[in-house]
């Protein structure tokens, strides 16, 4: 197994995984803001799908910087 193929799975995964939070998230907006609109604790939902994203899409990151090779400087 070559170096940078060891990367390649989690940068397809967490690459697959943002951009299907990223539609999601899309597709259902209306119903998101219907939801959290209405008050009390359901402002957490759109606070939680930050961080999924973020979780996601900082692992790709991550994984792309990897497959290419570039480190940062010790």
């Amino acid at each position: 197994m070559s170096n940078n193929s060891k990367y390649l799975t989690p940068l397809l995964g967490f690459g697959g995984l943002t951009a299907v939070l990223y539609f999601l998230l899309f597709y259902f907006e209306d119903e998101i803001v219907e939801i959290t609109s209405k008050g009390g604790w359901s402002f957490l939902i759109p606070v939680a799908v930050a961080f999924a994203i973020s979780y996601g899409h900082g692992n790709f990151t991550a994984a792309f910087w990897d497959w290419l090779g570039i480190k940062a400087k010790n």
